[in-house]
C-alpha cells in the first residue's frame, strides 16, 4: 500500500519542483528576454514603422608609431591597444593579401595591408596599416543607445562575459521549452497534440528559412 502511494507522491513532488524551476528560470531570464524581444521587433519592422536605426559617430585619427615598425599584426594590435587603453582580449587581426592591378596598361603591385579590429558594443575601432609605415590610420566609432542595443542583440561586441550570459540565456530557453512541453502534457493536454504543435511550428520555421526569395 505504501509503495502504491509513494509512486504518485513522487510524481507530484517532481512536477512541483519542475514547475518551480520553470518559473524561476523564466523570471531570471526575463530581462534578457525583454531586451532580445524588443530589439528583435525593432530590427524586423524598422522599415515599415520608420523607426530610426540609431547613429554611429565616427572619427579618424592617425597614430604615429615610435621606435621600429611592428613586425606583425599582433605586435601592431598590442601597441594600439596600449595607446587607446583597450584590453588585448578585444583585439582581432587580419592580413589582407596585396591585390595587383593595371595602371595605364602597366602591372601595378599593391602593398600588403594589416587590419586590426577592436571589438566593443558601444565603442569599437578598426586600424589599417601598410607594413613599414611610420603611422597607422584608426577609425574610432561610438554607437548611441539604440545602436548599442542592436549590437548587443547580434553580439557584435565580442565580449566573453556577454557571450557566456547569452549562452546561458539560450540554454534557459531550451529548458523552458522542454519543461513547459513536459508540464503541459502532464497537466493540461494530450501528448499527441503537444507533439503536433511543436512539429508544426518547427516545419513552418524550416519552410520559411529555406525560401530563396
Amino acid at each position: 500500500m505504501n509503495d502504491t502511494l509513494r509512486g504518485p507522491g513522487r510524481r507530484a513532488a517532481f512536477l512541483r519542483t519542475l514547475r518551480r524551476l520553470h518559473a524561476w528560470t523564466g523570471l531570471t531570464g526575463a530581462g534578457l528576454g525583454l531586451l532580445f524581444g524588443v530589439t528583435g521587433f525593432l530590427m524586423n519592422h524598422r522599415a515599415v514603422l520608420k523607426i530610426e536605426a540609431g547613429e554611429i559617430t565616427e572619427r579618424r585619427v592617425t597614430v604615429e608609431l615610435e621606435g621600429p615598425p611592428p613586425a606583425s599584426p599582433e605586435a601592431l594590435g598590442k601597441r594600439l591597444a596600449a595607446h587607446f587603453g583597450i584590453p588585448e582580449a578585444r583585439v582581432r587581426t587580419r592580413i589582407q593579401a596585396p591585390r595587383n592591378g593595371m595602371v595605364s596598361g602597366q602591372p601595378l603591385k599593391a602593398a600588403e595591408q594589416w587590419t586590426v579590429a577592436f571589438l566593443g558594443h558601444r565603442r569599437f575601432a578598426q586600424a589599417t596599416y601598410v607594413p613599414g609605415n611610420r603611422s597607422v590610420d584608426v577609425d574610432l566609432k561610438e554607437a548611441d543607445l539604440l545602436q548599442t542595443l542592436k549590437r548587443l542583440h547580434k553580439n557584435d561586441g565580442g565580449s566573453l562575459a556577454w557571450t557566456l550570459l547569452t549562452d546561458a540565456f539560450s540554454g534557459a530557453l531550451v529548458f523552458l521549452t522542454l519543461s513547459g512541453l513536459f508540464l503541459w502534457t502532464r497537466l493540461a493536454g494530450s501528448k499527441l497534440l503537444a507533439a503536433g504543435l511543436v512539429l508544426a511550428s518547427l516545419a513552418i520555421a524550416i519552410l520559411i528559412s529555406t525560401q530563396e526569395w
